[in-house]
């Protein structure tokens, strides 16, 4: 394997799947005999936050002015940074790192690597040599605004299994959030925005409540809508079955105290949170759209439904909460493949080879 000086650029707004895959990566680079740095764009709202993430593993951020497309001073950063730190190749998160990256290639600078953790428009990435797409929907998605499928690999995001061991037992952290252990409980994990399917979650409610009436639901997260899902809990009379917990930092602990997991993003590029829930052994109920069904396979892991419809989804929480024991078999499927299919011991001598083509 060879081993190279790499510089991690990436221009985040908000500390979220790509900045907490760069996170696991970076240490993970620099363990097996990488030399790694890091570039963020010196404006982003989320500059802080992700400071103190890299922080954890002892990684410093150099804070550059690459925001925005049309930044003129973006390219002499980048250029002068890839010199100070000798990098032979940019890895790129997010489309305006990747945008800036491309052109320094194509001006006779390092080359690039470009990652599209999202559906995002293909011109951002059109001047980088080689790309990763974290998902066979992300790769179809470029495809189809013309770039060539053979620049494209798929590299699904990896997740240690090591990172998500609860730290307390699932029936204390019920008893703090006010279920007992035969409360069937439905967990959602994710920013409350309405792409994440909040309102097919909310319409899903009565249903469920109708079918098993002690259910409660777990909402874990914050974002923009967190009013009006309150709102609309009160007004729709079962606010008390639903519990907003905001931001947590003990996720794999609250994940683990759950019985089904279940977020119907109408489109999520990949979903790392449905690896998350199988690794902890959950079944998940998504929608059969965008990556999801790259990681949920319906009836075996959990339930695919229909986007944008709220009686789907229902009737997909119904059947697992309805039988504990396929749900359990669920889970243990779901724990099994992820572990086979979603670990960093598969991702990263893929990534490595992509580094030595992309230099070669």
């Amino acid at each position: 394997m060879s081993r190279h000086t790499v510089l991690q650029c990436i221009t985040p707004s908000r500390v979220a799947g790509a900045e907490r895959h760069l996170a696991w990566l970076a240490p993970r680079l620099r363990a097996r005999g990488h030399a790694v740095s890091i570039a963020c764009n010196e404006s982003s709202r989320g500059l802080e936050n992700f400071r103190a993430l890299m922080q954890q593993s002892d990684f410093d951020v150099a804070a550059l002015p690459i925001g925005g497309k049309a930044n003129l001073r973006a390219l002499a950063a980048l250029l002068g940074e890839t010199r100070r730190t000798r990098a032979k190749l940019t890895h790129s998160h997010l489309s305006s790192a990747s945008w800036w990256c491309g052109w320094l290639q194509n001006l006779g600078g390092c080359p690039s690597l470009g990652h599209v953790h999202g559906f995002t428009s293909a011109r951002w990435h059109s001047r980088q040599k080689q790309l990763i797409a974290c998902s066979g929907a992300v790769k179809q998605h470029l495809v189809a605004q013309g770039l060539d499928a053979a620049r494209i690999a798929v590299l699904h995001n990896p997740v240690d299994a090591a990172d998500l061991k609860p730290a307390r037992a699932a029936s204390d952290v019920r008893a703090e959030i006010g279920a007992d252990e035969s409360t069937p409980v439905v967990g959602t994990f994710a920013h409350l925005s309405e792409k994440k399917g909040w309102r097919e979650w909310l319409g899903a409610i009565p249903e469920v409540l109708r079918a098993q009436p002690k259910t409660q639901f777990w909402c874990v997260g914050d974002g923009p809508m967190r009013a009006e899902l309150e709102n609309a809990a009160q007004q729709n009379n079962f606010a008390p079955s639903v519990r907003f917990l905001g931001f947590r930092r003990d996720v794999a602990d609250v994940m683990n105290a759950i019985d089904v997991m279940a977020l119907p993003s109408h489109r999520e590029p990949f979903g790392l949170v449905y690896v998350e829930a199988a690794l902890l052994g959950k079944p998940s109920v998504a929608c059969n759209a965008g990556g999801a069904p790259e990681v949920v396979v319906d009836g075996e892991t959990g339930i695919l439904v229909a986007p944008r419809d709220a009686d789907s989804l229902a009737r997909g929480i119904i059947e697992i909460l309805d039988d504990r024991a396929r749900a359990e078999r669920m889970g243990n499927l779901a724990r099994e493949r992820a572990l086979d299919l979603f670990g960093w011991s598969t991702f990263l001598p893929q990534l490595e080879s992509l580094y030595d083509k992309v230099i070669a």
